[in-house]
């Protein structure tokens, strides 16, 4: 598989993130809401400070906005997609 043809596998690139359900759940995420993505499993929680968190058995990050959770959920998700294709 060539690596333009990787990167073409987010449809919501071309879409546009407003049209993603993963995008839509954290925009409306309230403080003290969790959300768990069973597929990597990861748990997303706004916290009572308005930091987005996502924790996992191994990992814990915290993110100030929600542009760069998503990048990074969404990255990790491609991610996991790929080793299932290869």
């Amino acid at each position: 598989m060539s690596e333009q043809m990787i990167q073409q596998l987010n449809v919501y690139e071309y879409l546009g993130k407003g049209c993603d359900p993963l995008y839509n759940v954290i925009c409306h995420m309230q403080q003290g809401y969790s959300e768990y993505i069973p597929d990597i499993n990861v748990t997303l929680t706004k916290n009572q400070h308005g930091l987005y968190e996502m924790a996992s058995e191994s990992n814990h990050e915290c993110y100030s906005n929600k542009e760069d959770l998503y990048d990074c959920v969404s990255k990790i998700i491609n991610n996991s997609l790929l080793r299932g294709i290869s």
